[in-house]
């Protein structure tokens, strides 16, 4: 992405932008500490093009895989994983798009929540 956070603050920032997607209850203030100083733009970009495509099937699934935390580290690579894929592949890359599209639909009232505190 065209983002130019460090790699130990990308990876908190990836961390903070997970939690509404844990099973449970998001402290969307706290939240808005850990992601402070960072532009809401890159944010918005970070949230639905790297975050959301790896962490919202927890929260679609019926019994969720993760209740208390992504683990950093793990989601990481996860994304990272899937940013090689979407740069290596144009089939992958037109369905990430569309995901994206419906992403930021469906999940638009998780950003409503994160950007209203920042």
């Amino acid at each position: 992405m065209g983002h130019l956070l460090s790699e130990p603050k990308l990876t908190a920032v990836r961390a903070a932008l997970s939690e509404p997607f844990n099973d449970f209850p998001t402290d969307y203030d706290y939240l808005a500490s850990e992601l402070e100083g960072v532009d809401p733009e890159v944010l918005y970009e970070i949230f639905f093009s790297e975050v959301a495509p790896v962490c919202f099937t927890n929260i679609a699934a019926v019994v969720p895989t993760v209740w208390t935390g992504f683990d950093p580290d793990s989601l990481r690579v996860a994304i990272e994983a899937r940013l090689k894929a979407r740069a290596s592949s144009w089939l992958r890359r037109q369905f990430d798009r569309l995901l994206i599209i419906w992403l930021r639909y469906q999940y638009r009232y998780l950003w409503r929540e994160i950007v209203s505190r920042l």
